[in-house]
């Protein structure tokens, strides 16, 4: 794979300049004097085949890309092939999947290499053991980096049940309960609990998308 970018002109416009039909089979355009003027060079933009998992479901996605220049990739997801959004890292509920890249090089013409795309469909999670539950929102302690919080699983004396309140993905929050008293009333206890959720994704410092 070996994309550069190219540039489009009327026979008008190279009448004028130095551009022979010498160079046909190799001329981009860019940073040539066109009709008396320089031209800039164009950025590239590669639309990826879309990817199709068959239904929708949730995932997160890496992406690496081999460019001349600094490029920017874009995620976007359709329910049937046809009308495309543009989504925000992170899970990403979606049944077809594509990438955009667009490569910029105020220098040279653009050109892009190649692209390595994958999708991820498992979950990852963390277990703290023995952790004070207060009758007020608990904090758990993580120490991973998620993009969304899914649930958590609990083993907690019999008559207690320790809900998750705040799905924030930075602080995400639980209470027990002791379903022993009359009304489900809030109370203090101690559990192993285990947080489940989607790793972080986000754009490293050469443009590509990776988990953080």
């Amino acid at each position: 794979m070996a994309l550069v970018s190219t540039r489009t002109y009327t026979w008008a416009q190279l009448a004028s300049s130095s551009v022979t039909w010498a160079d046909f089979d190799e001329w981009t355009g860019n940073g040539t004097t066109i009709s008396g003027a320089s031209t800039d060079f164009a950025p590239l933009i590669y639309t990826t085949d879309e990817i199709d998992n068959g239904v929708s479901r949730t995932f997160y996605p890496t992406v690496v890309a081999v460019s001349n220049g600094s490029h920017a990739i874009v995620v976007q997801t359709s329910p049937n092939n046809t009308d495309w959004t543009t989504v925000s890292l992170g899970a990403i509920s979606a049944r077809y999947v594509r990438f955009i890249i667009t490569v910029t090089n105020g220098s040279a013409t653009a050109s892009l290499t190649s692209v390595e795309s994958e999708l991820f469909f498992n979950t990852i999670q963390e277990t703290f053991f023995n952790l004070s539950v207060g009758a007020t929102a608990t904090t758990l302690p993580i120490s991973n980096t998620y993009s969304n919080i899914l649930g958590i699983r609990y083993d907690a004396p019999h008559h207690f049940e320790v809900v998750l309140t705040d799905t924030t993905k930075t602080a995400p929050k639980v209470i027990s309960y002791d379903l022993d008293t009359w009304g489900k009333i809030a109370s203090a206890t101690t559990a192993n609990i285990t947080v489940i959720g989607f790793p972080n994704v986000a754009v490293d410092s050469f443009g590509n998308i990776g988990v953080t």
